[in-house]
């Protein structure tokens, strides 16, 4: 078992499964659709009944538990049964269309939270320092996004300017690549996408990395925005196929630009706490309360 599926949380396992589907020989497939679909029928099955029902031999069904970094088909049935008592189908359960508010509420909140668990447990941090150094370091920031991801390129966009730092965010894509084409050597580009198969996104950290920008990009393994940035903060979320929205990878871009705004504003020390309070006072006299505690009127 490698070090990085060895610290991914039990309640993983289908998630790692229908990652590892692409990858999987054909063979292999059969036992994945297996379990994918009756994880609780699995957990209580033997190798013999496993290999039986999935339509393979013993050992495809062995190599297939051992390719999930499973300790053969006895880790793979105490993974599944972990799972099954924590709720992990019902997690990776799709919206059905005759689900109750309940229902919905309760898909909707046990997702968001499992792929918050799963994203921060693998997540990148040696990524994440150096897009640290690279952003602390800016003399300006462009934030990058189109559609719904530019919701992460605009909360980076709040986030950043209340550090003093010269950040630019536009919401019409034609603006951000004419941003991009004004960066300079020492200049940042941040951007996101769910897919990481924008044109747009792709083409405008292309022109900023052509202007000796850093590009740094939030967006899914191997996909192009990943190829075509300096650094990867990646985010591999498993989203729900019945919601046409991704919000679970949403929720995990707006927790990676806490991440960083946080690590840079620790970065920045007393010069950077004065900065964030003049911000502040800037906007004092739109409270009807005075965030400090004192009556605004």
């Amino acid at each position: 078992m490698d070090q990085v599926t060895a610290s991914w949380p039990t309640t993983d396992i289908l998630a790692r499964v229908q990652a590892a589907i692409p990858t999987l020989r054909r063979s292999e497939r059969k036992a994945a659709a297996l379990v994918a679909a009756a994880p609780a029928r699995v957990a209580q099955m033997s190798l013999a009944e496993f290999a039986a029902a999935a339509d393979v031999s013993q050992p495809v069904a062995i190599r297939f538990c051992r390719s999930l970094g499973c300790d053969g088909f006895p880790g793979l049935k105490v993974q599944l049964a972990q799972a099954v008592a924590v709720g992990a189908p019902y997690v990776h359960s799709a919206i059905a269309a005759a689900d109750s508010a309940s229902a919905v509420a309760d898909k909707v909140f046990a997702s968001s939270i499992e792929a918050l668990h799963s994203v921060r447990v693998r997540l990148d941090l040696a990524a994440v320092e150096r897009a640290v150094d690279a952003l602390a370091r800016a003399r300006r920031i462009d934030l990058v996004g189109t559609g719904l991801s530019s919701v992460a390129a605009l909360d980076a966009h709040h986030k950043f300017v209340r550090l003093g730092v010269a950040t630019a965010f536009q919401p019409d894509p034609h603006l951000q690549r004419m941003l991009a084409e004004t960066l300079e050597p020492g200049d940042v580009a941040l951007a996101f996408s769910y897919t990481g198969l924008v044109r747009d996104v792709v083409r405008i950290v292309e022109l900023a990395r052509g202007r000796g920008a850093t590009v740094i990009g939030v967006t899914r393994t191997g996909t192009a925005l990943a190829a075509a940035s300096d650094i990867v903060i990646p985010i591999d979320t498993q989203e729900n196929t019945f919601v046409y929205a991704p919000m679970v990878t949403r929720l995990a871009h707006l927790a990676v630009v806490d991440v960083l705004a946080t690590a840079v504003a620790l970065r920045s020390g007393p010069a950077g706490a004065e900065v964030i309070r003049r911000v502040k006072r800037a906007v004092r006299d739109e409270w009807l309360i005075d965030p400090d505690g004192e009556d605004a009127s």
